[in-house]
Formats: structure tokens, C-alpha cells, sequence
């Protein structure tokens, strides 16, 4: 598996992996028209020549110079989709004095997936829900809904409950246009489960999940451009001192609802990606009056190799320790939460073991296995850190 980009660029990007060595070249799922971000390589990213630095979408043919991604220069007008038959993917971007309408918008598309999710006539999506171990409680509490995979009845609900907001829905990625110019629903809110992020009662961004299937998508545009600043589950950390940080948007809502439930001892936060994690996070977790975060990434078998065929960190070795590292530099305690492997698996994560196990073992281990980040990077190869490039001297 391929190393991940990462410095600034990566904060206005999914994750992105490294295809080619030589030209520094990154792939991923495109920012502006989507994809999956485990699978996708329709994006791509040049890091050489410095201060050249480029991008192309191969499918909705946005590119140029990757400063455009971070607002540092202004956009081109995008040219032609390559692909006519698919809905466009060159609507406007999303922008900071937009963001309240955004948010609106965000609300009305969860209470619209809400309503979905409940019709006696679309029972697979609630009974999808409920096999992955979220109760009636826990599905309300967090808000969950279902995008129909016909994309005009959004259309139709924001034209009648919000025609005001119809101008921004579009910089908001919820609606995008057909090769007609209509109006329709962007393709990632359509047949999939709908996962809202709030903050304080607000809907800050919306993620969602294939239905049926494996794979999360977020909306089009960077998540700072849409406002999105805050992970989920963030509300939950107000009072408690020790939160558990993980990755994948079920893993957190799994974890959470046992908490409110009063079977783990403490809340538990995700973020969209692995590797993308604000560093202002760290900060904002500190003056909440948290001290102590227990990372807890999904635990694998056996190492990826690159291309040559030498073994390198896991992707989730490699974030814990980097994330740590923002964490401890904000002043806080990092532990390490390794989930034990089952006889013959490849993977565990928080959600697998808490469906599997019930709460009270997972419960077991936070209280008794978590280890200092220091101790756990030392009990990794020496030479794959080096070769991550990661530095584990003391910063001040």
C-alpha cells in the first residue's frame, strides 16, 4: 500500500496515495466531483517541479496548479467533463461567507434522509443500520437518514421547503446540474446512508456510506471551504477528560452510543480519512479540559509493501503516530489502543469489536492495554519509521 500526502496541501484533500516516486505524483478521489476514498485514482496531484505544483481530475477535468486548491490563487473555469452522461462537476465553490446557508442546507437534507429512513415502503436502509449494531436511540440521537438513490426528489423537497437556499446548494455540493443545466442531486446523495456533523445542534457537513456496500464519500469541495470543523461526535467531549480518537464515521457512532449508554467509560471522536486530522484539534480538545486521547485506528495482520517490495507501516501505524504527535505537542497525554486480532483475521476495528465482543470487553481494554505513544513507536521497526520520515525527537 502506498505512502499518503500529507503537509498543508492534505488538509483541503481526501487522502490521497503516492503512484509514482519519481514525480512525486499523489491519486485519490477527487475533492470536486467525488469517489471513493479507498479506491479512487481519477485525481490527481504532481508535487515536482516545486512551486509547479499541479492538479488533474481525469474525469471532471478540473485542474491547475494545486495553490488554486488552498485558495491562494484564483480557479480557472474548469473545462468540458470528460464525461458527458454523468452529471456535471463544475458548479461553483464553495465559499467562507456561505457557510451559514451551507449549514441550512445541510439541515434540511438530514431532515429529508431522516423522513426516508423511516418509510415502511424503504425498509433496507433502517434494517442495514440495525445489523451494524445501532439501535432506535442511537440512530436518532445521531441523526441518520437515507438519500434516495432518485436524484430529483431532493430537488423537489428543497424547492418547496427552502427556495431561498436554492443558490447555494450547489457551492454546498448537495445539488449538482445534468448535462442539460437541470438541477438534480449530487451523485454521492444518492442511494447511500447519510451521516451529519454537528456542532453544538448545527449540521456542519454531511458525509454518507454505500448502501449496500463498503466505502464512506464525502460532498464535493474541501471540508474547510464547506465550514466543516469539527469531527464527529465532537459534542460529546465537553465533559469528560479522556476521549478516544479513531477514523470512519461507524466506528465513532458505535463507540459513542455505548458511552451514552453508560457501558464505556469514555466519548469517542472520528474524523473523515485517516489521514486528515486538523491541528487545531488538538488545540480545542485541550481548552475543553480534555488531558488524556486514546488513538484507537483499526489493527492489521500484516504491513503493506511498495512497489520494489519492501515492507512498510501500515497506514494506520503511520497516522498514529503523526496525529499523536499534533496531540502531544498541543500538551496532551497520548495513549495507543491496540485491538487484539481474532485466529486468522486480517483486521479489527471499534465497531467489528463492539458488534463481536459487546462493550464490556472493549470496555476491559481501554482500561488496562493502552500504551504511551513513545512506548508504541518503539516497539515498531526502527528502519520503516526512518523510512516514513517520521522524526520522533522531543519538540518544543
Amino acid at each position: 500500500m502506498p505512502t499518503y500526502l500529507h503537509g498543508a496541501l492534505s488538509a483541503y484533500l481526501p487522502p490521497l496515495r503516492l503512484v509514482s516516486r519519481a514525480a512525486q505524483e499523489y491519486a485519490g478521489a477527487c475533492p470536486f466531483c467525488g469517489g471513493d476514498e479507498r479506491h479512487s485514482d481519477r485525481f490527481h496531484v504532481w508535487l515536482l517541479p516545486a512551486g509547479r505544483e499541479r492538479y488533474w481530475c481525469r474525469r471532471c477535468n478540473r485542474k491547475g496548479l494545486a495553490s488554486e486548491l488552498t485558495n491562494e490563487r484564483q480557479t480557472h473555469r474548469p473545462s468540458q467533463p470528460a464525461e458527458p452522461r454523468r452529471p456535471r462537476a463544475d458548479g461553483p465553490n464553495p465559499k467562507p461567507e456561505h457557510i451559514a446557508h451551507y449549514r441550512t442546507l445541510y439541515a434540511i437534507v438530514t431532515a429529508w434522509a431522516e423522513e426516508n429512513l423511516h418509510q415502511p415502503w424503504n425498509p433496507e436502509p433502517l434494517a442495514y443500520l440495525r445489523q451494524r449494531g445501532f439501535d432506535p436511540a442511537t440512530i436518532r440521537w445521531a441523526w441518520l437518514g437515507y438519500a434516495l438513490r432518485d436524484p430529483q426528489p431532493l430537488v423537489t423537497y428543497l424547492e418547496r421547503h427552502a427556495p431561498r437556499l436554492l443558490p447555494y446548494a450547489e457551492e454546498a455540493g448537495v445539488l449538482a446540474r445534468d448535462d442539460n443545466g437541470a438541477l438534480r442531486a449530487h451523485w454521492n446523495l444518492c442511494g447511500r446512508i447519510v451521516i451529519p456533523y454537528r456542532n453544538s445542534d448545527q449540521v456542519v457537513d454531511l458525509r454518507t456510506r454505500r448502501f449496500p456496500g463498503a466505502g464512506y464519500t464525502s460532498l464535493p469541495g474541501s471540508y474547510a471551504w464547506r465550514g466543516a470543523t469539527t469531527p464527529l461526535c465532537w459534542e460529546t467531549t465537553a465533559a469528560s477528560e479522556v476521549v478516544l480518537i479513531t477514523e470512519g464515521e461507524f466506528k465513532a457512532l458505535a463507540a459513542t452510543a455505548a458511552y451514552r449508554a453508560g457501558t464505556l467509560p469514555y466519548p469517542t471522536i472520528g474524523h473523515p480519512g485517516l489521514n486528515y486530522f486538523r491541528h487545531e484539534w488538538a488545540t480545542q480538545l485541550v481548552q475543553r479540559g480534555v488531558r488524556v486521547a486514546i488513538l484507537a485506528y483499526d489493527s492489521r495482520a500484516t504491513r503493506p509493501r511498495d512497489p520494489a517490495g519492501y515492507e512498510q507501516l501500515a497506514p494506520e501505524e503511520l497516522w498514529t503516530i503523526r496525529h499523536g504527535l499534533t496531540l502531544a505537542q498541543a500538551g496532551l497525554q497520548v495513549l495507543v489502543l491496540t485491538l487484539p486480532l481474532a485466529p486468522g483475521a486480517d483486521k479489527e476495528d471499534l465497531d467489528g469489536f463492539l458488534l463481536r465482543h459487546g462493550p464490556a470487553a472493549l470496555r476491559s481494554l481501554i482500561q488496562t492495554t493502552p500504551v504511551p505513544l513513545r512506548a508504541y513507536a518503539a516497539h515498531l521497526p526502527l528502519e520503516l519509521v526512518i523510512a516514513a520520515g517520521i522524526d520522533l525527537r522531543p519538540r518544543r
